[in-house]
């Protein structure tokens, strides 16, 4: 078969972790020629995404897994079902799955209709998806090095992808002018994500006494109190320009010397992308993941942690010191520890599928 007509279906779940590899992916593949179609779940920003970019896509039912539910297991048949449908009368070659339990009916229809398939694993602790994957999938791509959790060898560790936009040199200058902010100060990004907002905007109010005193300036998307927040910059007389949220983020990091983020496996991938300081605050529910991200990358010395409690509002004016102090030896060690996947490794281990057909 012809290269340029191999079909791929690009399986992603619901949050920005799930679906931005896909994305990644996605371009890589469509660099090379290949014919890339996605199936998400209903998200207007993964919409959005996909349209800007040009990719087509469908918009797929989300099956929760509950055994609460007695009409879960008709559902996922269901679902299974169309999927199997949908793979073979569009006769995709190859199904690629960045996650979550919202694709377990490609992943099983993959398996029925014996397609080749490849998951990909963006966290350092393996999710229950995972797990069941490495049962069923051909290959399974790796962000962070791990130990094989599958008998059948089928894991390798590939990096985790970044979309092109995410990676974006901008003037340094020129952002600094647009957003009003000046070279002289050291420029501090704080983002939280769509959920994990609201205790990174306690984090610095409550420490805007100790951050004005400083020579900063900020850059916060505090999602749906940006409003509140920018007043408390104002009342501090604090440079900084404030966001509900922010669509080229990029450009942010354009300008940015060290922030404060959530330890997402997104996230930290464009940290080590961009060499940026981190204090990172690990998000305490959806499983722990960020947890477990974070204290790969702090145990080595490539960010500070600090636990979403009471007490680290307390101790967070140390933690910035001592970030602002080691910056250089933090993007030392991010240049070493970088989970990037800078040499397209997921793609080549997808198209090795096809080739090999193994």
């Amino acid at each position: 078969m012809n290269n340029q007509t191999i079909k791929v279906a690009i399986v992603t779940g619901p949050t920005g972790g799930h679906f931005f590899p896909g994305l990644a992916i996605g371009e890589q593949l469509r660099e090379k020629g290949k014919d890339v179609f996605f199936f998400i779940p209903d998200r207007t920003y993964i919409t959005r995404w996909l349209e800007q970019k040009g990719f087509p896509y469908k918009v797929m039912p989300e099956v929760k897994i509950t055994i609460k539910n007695p009409l879960f297991l008709f559902k996922l048949i269901y679902l299974t079902i169309l999927s199997c449908n949908t793979l073979l009368i569009k006769q995709f070659n190859l199904v690629v799955i960045t996650g979550s339990y919202t694709s377990l009916p490609f992943l099983l229809a993959s398996f029925f209709c014996n397609k080749k398939t490849f998951v990909h694993e963006q966290n350092f602790l393996y999710g229950r998806f995972t797990k069941f994957s490495s049962f069923i999938a051909n290959k399974i791509g790796l962000s962070f090095p791990q130990r094989d959790i599958s008998k059948r060898g089928n894991t390798v560790i590939t990096g985790f992808p970044i979309p092109q936009d995410f990676k974006k040199r901008h003037s340094r200058n020129d952002v600094l002018e647009e957003f009003g902010l000046t070279e002289d100060k050291t420029t501090v990004l704080v983002f939280g994500g769509s959920q994990g907002a609201l205790f990174l905007n306690t984090l610095i109010t409550e420490n805007m006494d100790y951050l004005s005193k400083k020579n900063l300036q900020f850059i916060h998307i505090a999602g749906k109190d940006n409003e509140i927040i920018s007043k408390k910059y104002k009342m501090y007389n604090i440079k900084a320009k404030v966001f509900d949220f922010y669509f080229d983020m990029a450009k942010l990091y354009n300008i940015t010397d060290l922030t404060i983020s959530r330890a997402g496996a997104g996230t930290l991938a464009e940290i080590c992308e961009w060499l940026i300081p981190a204090i990172v605050i690990p998000y305490p529910y959806a499983g722990g993941h960020q947890k477990h991200n974070a204290l790969y990358f702090a145990q080595q010395g490539g960010c500070y942690i600090l636990e979403q409690n009471q007490d680290s509002i307390k101790s967070f004016a140390g933690i910035f010191e001592r970030t602002l102090d080691n910056s250089d030896i933090l993007k030392q060690q991010l240049e070493k520890l970088s989970i990037v996947d800078t040499a397209g490794n997921n793609v080549s281990e997808i198209l090795r599928l096809f080739k090999n057909g193994t």
